[in-house]
C-alpha cells in the first residue's frame, strides 16, 4: 500500500475480467505492474467452509456484512465508473466471496453515491441534517436488496 508521504508502496490487485481496463490506466499512469497467474489445480476450494463458518459466527457473520457492504459502496462511488460499474456486478458471486450462500439484504442508496450536489441528497438551509421529506418524490430511492433466512433460524455462535 503507498503512503501518501512518499508515494512509494506496494499493494495486490484483484480484478475481475471487466475490470482489466483498469490496468491501462495504472500503466499510463507509470504505475510498475507484475502479473501473477495461478493454476487452478493448485487453488483449494474452500467455499463451503467459509459459508458454514461466516453463518455460525456471530462476529464473522457481522464483518462480512459490513465488509459486504463497503465493498459495494466503494464499487459503485468509485472515480472510474466505466470499468467500476456497480450496476454490472454480480452480487451473487460477491457475496460468495465474503462468505454467504446468499447474499445479505442490505440497504443502500447506490444512486446517490457519489453526487457534489448535496440538494440531491435531501441536503438544504431548510435541512441541514438531509433528514427525510413526506414527499413521494424526495423518499424514492434505488434499493439493493437481497433476501436472507429469517432471523428466528440464527443458529450462530456469540462467543468469541
Amino acid at each position: 500500500v503507498s503512503t501518501q508521504s512518499t508515494g512509494r508502496g506496494k499493494a495486490l490487485l484483484i480484478l475481475l475480467p471487466q475490470e482489466l481496463m483498469f490496468l491501462k490506466f495504472l500503466k499510463r499512469s507509470k504505475v510498475p505492474l507484475n502479473e501473477y497467474d495461478f493454476p487452478l489445480n493448485k487453488l483449494a476450494n474452500i467455499q463451503s467452509q467459509l459459508e458454514r463458518l461466516v453463518e455460525k459466527n456471530y462476529y464473522l457473520h457481522k464483518s462480512a456484512r459490513d465488509g459486504y457492504r463497503s465493498y459495494i459502496l466503494a464499487y459503485a462511488s468509485h472515480s472510474h465508473k466505466d470499468t467500476f460499474n456497480v450496476k454490472n456486478l454480480d452480487l451473487q458471486q460477491v457475496a460468495k466471496s465474503f462468505g454467504f450462500s446468499v447474499p445479505p439484504k442490505i440497504d443502500l442508496d447506490i444512486d446517490s453515491i457519489g453526487l457534489k450536489d448535496h440538494r440531491k441528497r435531501g441536503f438544504s438551509a431548510d435541512n441541514p441534517y438531509g433528514k427525510k421529506s413526506n414527499d413521494p418524490r424526495a423518499q424514492k430511492r434505488a434499493r439493493y436488496t437481497s433476501t436472507t433466512s429469517s432471523e428466528s433460524d440464527d443458529k450462530r455462535q456469540f462467543a468469541r
